[in-house]
């Protein structure tokens, strides 16, 4: 009786794992497809090269890991004066570049018009100078046991002025795009840095740091998504939202974008690791 009794509660265990290994398909509401831009008119200084274009995607369901390029819109920028800058896809990459390019102006405001699938989208910016980073600085400090990397590229704060800046740290060694931002809040007139500290960094080591002038809205975006992407989670912390664009949808104003619409004056310097 016992060997029955030990027969079935094996049998009953087995039968148990096997279901419980049984792929279960959930099917979750997708709706409210919205649009991704990616806008960027860069004015450089040190070499008076552009880079102006605007990037289109659609919003994907939450386990789907690809990007849908929204084709055939149509995109235009309108600057302070009226004129107008048309826009063309790249090979159907939802890739936007403009056809003449759009002349350097400070203080400028620009607009980005786009009309996709019946909707139109609007939204400006204004182009504020940055300073120039004048230094870099590097040095060696220990971190978790071992040395690392530090590089700090030094601008001097205009005086007068309400400036907000974000640095950029791209380099084949580093894993991923490094950032800052900075606002003079407590600054004003006096230097200030973007820093990077890396373990990885060796000497030879090209490194190219820029810094993007923002209007005070960018920067609130721009703060609030590099927060998101370098929090490293925990019980109590509060999920990722998405962040208010300075793009809006006028056809359905409940079915506005995401992403953001920058234009920016950028000082450009490349650092070789010593």
């Amino acid at each position: 009786m016992m060997r029955n009794t030990i027969f079935l509660y094996v049998l009953f265990i087995s039968i148990f794992t096997a279901s419980c290994e049984d792929v279960v398909d959930i099917e979750l509401n997708y709706s409210n497809e919205r649009l991704v831009i990616e806008g960027q008119l860069n004015w450089i200084k040190e070499t008076k090269q552009t880079e102006q274009f605007i990037i289109l995607s659609k919003t994907t369901p939450y386990f789907e890991n690809q990007r849908i390029p929204a084709n055939n819109a149509q995109v235009e920028i309108i600057d302070q004066k009226n004129n107008i800058y048309k826009f063309e896809e790249l090979n159907e990459t939802g890739t936007y570049f403009p056809l003449d390019t759009i002349p350097y102006n400070l203080g400028s405001e620009y607009t980005l018009q786009i009309d996709f699938e019946n909707q139109k989208y609007r939204g400006s910016e204004i182009l504020n100078r940055v300073a120039q980073i004048i230094e870099i600085k590097q040095d060696s400090i220990p971190l978790f046991g071992n040395m690392a990397t530090q590089l700090e590229a030094y601008s001097l704060d205009p005086e007068d002025e309400n400036n907000f800046t974000y640095f950029e740290f791209i380099s084949d060694r580093l894993e991923n795009t490094e950032y800052n931002v900075y606002r003079d809040d407590f600054s004003n007139g006096t230097e200030y840095y973007g820093v990077l500290l890396d373990r990885d960094l060796e000497k030879g080591d090209r490194v190219r740091f820029r810094q993007y002038s923002l209007s005070k809205t960018a920067y609130q975006y721009w703060y609030l998504l590099i927060l998101q992407n370098t929090q490293q989670g925990g019980p109590f912390q509060t999920n990722p939202a998405n962040l208010n664009s300075n793009m809006v949808n006028l056809s359905k104003s409940e079915n506005n974008p995401l992403g953001y619409f920058r234009v920016s004056e950028v000082s450009e310097v490349f650092y070789e690791v010593k």
